[in-house]
Formats: structure tokens, C-alpha cells, sequence
């Protein structure tokens, strides 16, 4: 249990304690905390604000609930949420004008943009460099705050932006927020939204080209032995692969597949390497000692590190002890449901992340990807993790963005087939191929929020009825596209009535 507890006293002692310097900090109002020099007088206040914006990402009405495994995942139709009372049938209804849906929408537009400010904070005391931070230091920090930003302005543009298309880009729909206030900030097109993102996202991995030890060392999760653990844990921090794999995320938003291809194996191959895999896709050998990962944690570039993943992940969403109102579970049983449709192969380690019990004097099927089912030495390194960017996206990205089927197939898509203890798949054509990549995105990301943005931007009108066992619905293209949220809405009413009263 020596791991076990290094890693708490290492990223939990060493990160919360940081924090304890900062949480009256992430309550005053963004405009006040720029002038709260206070915390930036040493590295340390650097490194407790960057800490503060990893810790609230694990907000369950952000990344840590409704954007991974909770709403977005609803939305996607992964489980049955039809029967009466649902606590989540809003979701899967996209019944957006519901109070419940409309307050959700709400926490996450303030909370992102709540997060954006405060990394706007961080990059005013930043500047073009600060005599607290050595040049190290600098790059880190800027580097990583950027790229956060550049990722949530993503994400907010994938759930309130348009389907992006030559037709759509154009559509007015969010703000991109570069200053530390929240004064109102004129909704930008699609297009210019991605501009930033890809500015951010490009900047983020100018500055931690040269610094960050992900790129010679790879996770590196562990205790430094000497000193702070600033450096390690690098797989729960924004870092340069993580950075260059959501530019290869946004290019494909974009439908730029030259770019996003691009972008997708250049990370493939400085993290593949033969003779030193750094993020390397699982193996029969690493499966077999670790049975209870069902994130794959050797392949995860950028996750939360959530101490409450059971409680708060697991036992409220999974749990078969929990009311067919509240649990999250596919329809019908595991043998002849819609689980069983989904994994064409049951040697399928994700196949192996459902089970079936009996409660209440039902059989039920529960998804167990969260469940905490050991406290082994082996166990500490995904035993509190949430993917959030992970290499098997990018080897579905260089699938889809590759024109010759069979090198797409050799190269990308059947390795990852491989990883997953599949058999391989063909294809004649490029259309056979997206069909198979499409259901592969079904089987990869249960869970974590990406496949919703997979139909979005493909503009799906027939997906999977999540009410069914193995029946179809059709989606109205305008589903795919959030409100914005009253408190935006009122807030720029306000905010153009004084305008013109000036």
C-alpha cells in the first residue's frame, strides 16, 4: 500500500494543500482577483490559482458528472432513461425548455466561463514573463492555462455552436473570453471561435515544447524524489501531447482532415515509439495484471484525478442497487440487450465493463468502468481517474482523416481493434470504413462525453433509441445545437439596454 499512499501524499497532499492558499481566491469576483497580487508574489500562488481550475473541474455539473459520463452521455443515447420520472429523461428527450435542463445549461455556461476567467487571471500575472517564475516555470504554467482555455471555449462551442459546415460557420454563438472579467463580450461566429481555440491551442504547444517532461518521460506518475511534484503526475495535467491532441480534436470539428490527420499522428508516433511507448495502447500482458482498468489508463493523455469517483461517479449513475428512475444502463438484459449489440466481439475488454446482477429481484445490467474494485498497489494509477483526452481518439482521428482505406484500416483502426482484444475489421470503401469507425466511437468513450459530439458534428439524423434494445431514432438536427442560457440572454438584454439609454 506504499504506492497507494505516495500518490495521495504526493498529488493530493502536495496539490489540496496549494489549494488551502487559493479558495478564497476562485470566490472574488475575477476583475477583483487580478488585482490580488497577493497570490502571485511567489511560484507557489502560480501553482495553487492552476491547481484551484484542475479542482473545479471536477464539478459534477462540469467534467466531473454532466460532461463525461452524466447529460452529454444521456444525450448520446446510451441508456434508458424512458421509464416514468426519470431523473435524466430530460436529457435524453432534449427537452430544453424543462426548468431542469434549462438550470443545468446554466451551470455550465457560468461554470466553464467561471473557469475561463480564472485562467484569464492567471495569463494577466503571467504577461509576457514574471520575475517569480523562472523560464520553466513560465512556459508551464502559460502553457497548460492556454490550452484548459482553449479546451472548454471547444467544448462550449461544440454544445452552443452550430453543426460547423461552410453554411453554419459563419452563425453568431458564443463569446471567447480573453479577459479575467465577465463583462459582456460580443458572440463571435463559429469560425472565429475556432480561430482562438487553434491560436491558444497552438501558443500552448509552443511554450511546453521545450519544458514539459511528458515528452521524454511520458506520465510520469510518480513522486519526485526530490522537492515539489510540480513535474509529475503529468497525465493529470494539460500537457504537450494532450495540447496537440485537441488541436487534432478541433481541426476534425473544423472538417479540416488534412490538419486534424496531421495532427493525430504526430502524437501517434512520438507516443507509440517502439522503443520507448510513452502513452502506450493496452496489451493482452497489461490487461491480464490489470482486469479492473476499464479507462486504460496507459492511454489516457489528460484526465480529473477525482478522489469521490466511486461515490460520486459510480454510485450515482451505475449502481445496480440504485431505482430504474436513477440508474444509467443500456435497455434490456446483457445477453439479448442492447450491450449485447454493441460489442460485435465479447472478447472485447470494453465488453468486460458490464455485468449483470440481481436487485431488487430483477436482473440488471450495470455498467462497472467506475467502480472502485480494488485497492491493490496496481490499482492507484486509474483508480481515481476520468479520461478526458485519450490516444485511441487519435487513432480514430487518423483512421477517419486517411484517404487510402486499406492503410486506414492496417495502421489506425485495426491496432486499435487489437488493443481492444478485437478482431479485425475490413472495409471496401471509405463510406464502409466511416461505418465502422461510427461504432467504434459507440464502444470507446462510454462514459466520457464524446460521442453526442461525434453525431453532432457528423449531422447523424438516425442514431441508436437509447429506449430500445436495438431500435433507431430520428434526430432533429436542431437537438444538437444548446440554448443559450437565460442568465446569458437577460444579461445581454441588460447590457444592450444600457448601451442604448447611453
Amino acid at each position: 500500500m506504499n504506492i497507494v499512499r505516495n500518490i495521495k501524499s504526493g498529488l493530493i497532499a502536495g496539490v489540496m494543500l496549494l489549494l488551502v492558499s487559493c479558495n478564497s481566491w476562485l470566490e472574488v469576483d475575477p476583475d477583483d482577483r487580478i488585482m490580488d497580487n497577493s497570490l502571485f508574489k511567489d511560484r507557489e500562488g502560480f501553482l495553487a490559482a492552476l491547481n484551484g481550475v484542475y479542482s473545479e473541474m471536477n464539478d459534477p455539473k462540469l467534467y466531473g458528472a454532466n460532461l463525461t459520463m452524466g447529460m452529454l452521455d444521456v444525450m448520446a443515447q446510451y441508456y434508458n432513461c424512458s421509464f416514468t420520472d426519470h431523473d435524466y429523461s430530460v436529457y435524453a428527450n432534449y427537452s430544453y425548455t424543462e426548468k431542469g435542463f434549462k438550470s443545468t445549461l446554466d451551470n455550465i455556461w457560468s461554470g466553464l466561463y467561471s473557469m475561463i476567467a480564472n485562467c484569464n487571471a492567471i495569463l494577466v500575472h503571467c504577461g509576457d514573463g514574471n520575475p517569480v517564475l523562472s523560464d520553466t516555470y513560465y512556459r508551464l504554467v502559460k502553457g497548460e492555462v492556454l490550452g484548459l482555455r482553449a479546451m472548454m471555449h471547444l467544448d462550449l462551442l461544440r454544445m452552443f455552436g452550430p453543426i460547423y459546415s461552410e453554411e453554419n460557420k459563419g452563425i453568431k454563438c458564443i463569446p471567447y473570453m480573453t479577459k479575467a472579467d465577465r463583462s459582456v463580450q460580443p458572440l463571435l461566429p463559429a469560425d472565429s471561435v475556432m480561430y482562438y481555440v487553434i491560436k491558444d491551442l497552438e501558443m500552448a504547444s509552443s511554450l511546453l515544447s521545450t519544458v514539459d517532461p511528458v515528452i521524454t518521460e511520458g506520465a510520469r506518475n510518480y513522486d519526485s524524489k526530490q522537492g515539489a511534484n510540480d513535474l509529475y503526475y503529468r497525465q493529470y495535467r494539460m500537457n504537450y501531447f494532450a495540447v496537440n491532441a485537441l488541436m487534432a480534436r478541433a481541426y476534425l470539428w473544423m472538417g479540416n482532415t488534412q490538419k486534424a490527420g496531421e495532427c493525430a499522428r504526430i502524437v501517434i508516433e512520438k507516443v507509440s515509439n517502439e522503443d520507448k511507448p510513452l502513452f502506450p495502447l493496452v496489451d493482452v500482458d497489461y490487461m491480464t495484471k490489470n482486469s479492473p482498468d476499464g479507462v486504460f489508463y496507459p492511454e489516457v493523455l489528460f484526465s480529473l484525478y477525482n478522489t469521490s469517483r466511486e461515490s460520486k461517479v459510480y454510485k450515482t449513475f451505475f449502481d445496480p442497487s440504485l431505482s430504474i428512475a436513477r440508474i444509467l444502463t443500456m435497455a434490456g438484459n446483457l445477453s439479448t440487450g442492447r450491450v449485447n449489440g454493441t460489442y460485435d466481439d465479447k472478447d472485447d475488454y470494453r465488453y468486460r465493463m458490464w455485468a449483470s446482477t440481481i436487485s431488487n429481484s430483477k436482473e440488471v445490467t450495470y455498467l462497472n468502468k467506475y467502480k472502485d474494485e480494488t485497492e491493490a498497489d496496481s490499482a492507484y494509477h486509474y483508480r481515481y481517474m476520468i479520461p478526458l483526452v485519450r490516444v485511441s481518439e487519435l487513432y480514430l482521428i487518423a483512421a477517419e482523416c486517411e484517404s487510402d482505406v486499406p492503410t486506414a484500416l492496417e495502421k489506425y483502426f485495426n491496432k486499435l481493434r487489437f488493443a481492444r482484444n478485437c478482431v479485425n475489421q475490413n472495409a471496401s470503401s471509405v463510406e464502409e470504413l466511416k461505418g465502422l469507425i461510427r461504432s467504434e466511437y459507440v464502444r470507446e468513450f462510454i462514459g466520457e462525453g464524446q460521442l453526442f459530439f461525434y453525431y453532432k458534428r457528423n449531422g447523424l439524423q438516425t442514431i441508436p433509441d437509447g429506449a430500445t434494445a436495438s431500435g433507431t431514432m430520428n434526430m432533429q438536427l436542431e437537438n444538437y445545437v444548446f440554448p443559450l442560457p437565460d442568465s446569458e440572454t437577460s444579461q445581454r438584454a441588460e447590457s444592450q439596454d444600457n448601451v442604448s439609454q447611453e
